[in-house]
């Protein structure tokens, strides 16, 4: 009987506590989308590249290089972050104001990016473009 008990409770614990760390692993998406997404807008990779996963790092530093040459971002404006049941996953749709270096023509492009929550840190994973022109080397369809 009381081994029964016991159970009930340390099951019942877990159910209560898996709720609160769901919450707490959602407080700390908002914060790395933002800053994610503040830091690429001035290409600065030293930080941007702390919320992609590490083995993609390396790839994700040379297309920041070559976006840097071939592009400006006006804006990067977070619409909408809509996580998953699970607190593991959430989809980020952005709009993105940006120009091609060699002429004035602001483009508006609207992507989603999905976010994934790994080991104790969001990273982004994809991103598409949704609506509007691709953005040459960043978010490709």
């Amino acid at each position: 009987m009381k081994t029964l008990a016991l159970i009930l409770i340390a099951l019942s614990a877990g159910v209560c506590c898996t709720p609160m760390k769901n919450k707490e692993t959602l407080a700390t998406l908002e914060p790395a989308v933002i800053q994610f997404y503040e830091q690429l807008k001035w290409f600065n990779g030293e930080i941007s590249k702390d919320y992609v996963p590490p083995a993609f790092r390396s790839a994700y530093l040379d297309q920041l290089d070559v976006a840097e040459r071939k592009i400006n971002f006006s804006s990067i404006s977070v619409v909408r972050i809509t996580p998953d049941k699970t607190a593991k996953k959430a989809i980020v749709r952005l709009r993105v104001s940006w120009m091609e270096k060699d002429d004035n023509i602001v483009n508006d492009t609207l992507v989603e990016a999905t976010w994934e929550f790994q080991g104790n840190a969001w990273y982004h994973t994809k991103g598409k473009v949704v609506d509007g022109p691709k953005i040459p080397v960043l978010f490709e369809k």
